[in-house]
């Protein structure tokens, strides 16, 4: 009984699971393209922001996010019309966290997109067409923490597969539309 009453002190100095949190934004490269010869595709700066959970299980943790991402685009049409397009999503990726060295973090794991809208802007106008980007992608990515708390990220997103057909406002199509980015953000976690 005595050993008990010794052990458990020590035990709960040391959780098996510890919980952290915070807060990020940053800006994303975005690279969508097509197969289509008839189209040309300009992208623009994004930007994202969100909020990040962490189960550190030691040297390993599993994270949950909430990320509101906007990305644009310029679409240069068969008939030379130009669509300016603004990309809404809120994403939700699930990674696996590799914490072997200890400010290093190396991110791997599915990206679930749950909400997704894109819109076009004619004159002081937003229409809404639908959705460009896949419902679920793949991120890969590094962060250092430094100062205990503060997180700089990049990460590469991809997808799996191209969409197909993606009609756009004016009622053309764009064939297998893909889509990359790269996203550089700073953190603060708890």
């Amino acid at each position: 009984m005595l050993c008990l009453a010794a052990v458990l002190p020590v035990s709960a100095k040391t959780p098996l699971a510890r919980v952290e949190w915070g807060l990020f934004g940053g800006i994303n490269i975005p690279d969508y393209s097509t197969s289509d010869d008839y189209s040309s595709i300009k992208n623009k700066l994004g930007w994202q922001f969100g909020i990040l959970t962490a189960v550190k299980l030691g040297p390993v943790a599993v994270e949950p996010q909430i990320l509101y991402v906007r990305q644009g685009l310029r679409i240069r049409t068969v008939d030379g019309e130009s669509l300016n397009l603004r990309s809404n999503s809120i994403d939700v990726p699930v990674l696996a966290s590799f914490r072997m060295l200890k400010p290093l973090r190396i991110y791997a794991g599915p990206v679930f997109t749950v909400m997704n809208d894109c819109k076009q802007k004619s004159g002081g106008d937003l229409l809404d067409f639908g959705r460009i980007r896949p419902t679920v992608s793949y991120t890969l990515g590094a962060g250092f923490v430094l100062l205990k708390h503060l997180l700089v990220d990049l990460r590469y997103n991809g997808q799996f597969r191209s969409k197909h057909n993606v009609v756009l406002p004016d009622g053309s199509e764009l064939d297998k539309l893909r889509t990359y980015n790269v996203a550089l953000s700073v953190g603060y976690i708890f």
